[in-house]
């Protein structure tokens, strides 16, 4: 039943994505602002909620070791780590991009290892980087005139990612596909995922990462946090148990957005915004890399 419930999503995502792709092509200069819709959209319906559950994840987790679980702590040490990451951001740029990526490419790697019922870190770290290479680097100008934002050009993970773009992209799909590719009974699920790394590619650099990230990852990541709690909640009750933190994140990014220069924001624009989702994504990895050590059932 499980299988085909998420056949159907899969399905269900393809279509949206074709709908999204065609879009683009009929009104080509509203591109940008599709990609925006589709990346906020995404936030709110997967990519923020998810993380707002993680006090659930870490309050299992606790159980699961025997120690005791408190929210206000929890909540500290949360945002330590994040004003720590934001700390090393300012001091060290360059070396904070390659943790964030490094810290993506782990972090997808262990959701879709779980889905397909394996257990290989380093595999799952080669995958990972593999599918962020894939979403990024076939957007070239784009993507090179954010990290000059970032780092000067002088910078050597400027330098390396000029040498990046001279591999094919297709080769870090085909090697996704050979990384990721299971046992027989998840083997539609395999190609109807293979089909949305490839629509993702298409619907440019934010709207194919917003694409995937809250199509696919954020969506099984629910799937993944409500096996691993217990809960009998159906995806729009669990939704709604995340709104009272996802309220909390969005109005820490808005804050932060009133705090910081208009200069900022006028300069850096989406780097900057990538910043700030970097700084949720470290605490929310700590907290979900346990749901992530052993197989699927």
């Amino acid at each position: 039943m499980l299988n085909q419930f998420q056949i159907k999503y899969l399905v269900y995502l393809l279509g949206i994505g074709f709908l999204i792709k065609i879009g683009q092509i009929l009104f080509p200069q509203l591109q940008s602002t599709l990609e925006i819709i589709l990346l906020f959209t995404g936030l709110l319906f997967t990519g923020i909620p998810h993380g707002a559950l993680d006090h659930y994840v870490a309050k299992k987790n606790a159980s699961n070791n025997n120690t005791t679980f408190n929210l206000i702590p929890f909540i500290i040490r949360y945002i330590i780590l994040m004003m720590l990451y934001g700390v090393l951001w300012w001091l060290v740029p360059g070396l904070s991009l390659c943790f964030f990526i490094f810290l993506t490419a782990f972090h997808f790697g262990e959701t879709d290892f779980h889905f397909f019922n394996f257990n290989n870190k380093p595999k799952a770290f080669i995958y990972g980087l593999s599918l962020t290479a894939w979403l990024l680097l076939s957007h070239q100008i784009e993507l090179l005139k954010w990290i000059h934002l970032i780092i000067p050009k002088t910078d050597s993970i400027y330098i390396l990612t000029h040498y990046l773009f001279k591999i094919p992209s297709i080769l870090f799909l085909i090697l996704c596909g050979f990384l990721s590719f299971p046992k027989k009974p998840l083997r539609i699920e395999w190609v109807l995922l293979q089909l949305v790394l490839l629509l993702a590619n298409q619907l440019g650099l934010i709207g194919g990462f917003a694409f995937y990230f809250s199509g696919w990852h954020g969506w099984q990541a629910f799937n993944d946090i409500k096996k691993h709690i217990g809960s009998e909640k159906e995806f729009a009750l669990l939704w709604k148990n995340a709104i009272p933190f996802t309220l909390m994140a969005l109005f820490f990014l808005v804050l932060v957005f009133f705090v910081t220069p208009s200069s900022v924001w006028q300069m850096y624009g989406a780097p900057a915004f990538i910043v700030m989702i970097s700084l949720l994504t470290l605490p929310h990895m700590v907290v979900m890399h346990p749901v992530y050590k052993k197989k699927v059932d």
